[in-house]
């Protein structure tokens, strides 16, 4: 059995997002956890894409947090 932390998920300073102590044994788990009961994540498809992007809502690209860029 893998050595577990208890982990608190809350949200950026000003959201309404609820504290939550999740044990799991990454800090990524912990995310994934409480991400799983909050959103819902599916393939766009080329109709979601001309409608959200017609609306204005921004393609936004995959950033490793875990990794620190250089500056």
């Amino acid at each position: 059995m893998s050595k577990t932390n208890i982990y608190l998920v809350n949200g950026e300073l000003g959201t309404t997002v609820e504290p939550r102590l999740v044990r799991a044994s990454t800090r990524q788990q912990a995310l994934s956890h409480v991400a799983k009961s909050m959103l819902n994540v599916t393939l766009a498809s080329q109709e979601d894409l001309v409608n959200l992007v017609s609306e204005g809502v921004k393609v936004e690209d995959y950033k490793n947090t875990d990794q620190q860029e250089l500056e």
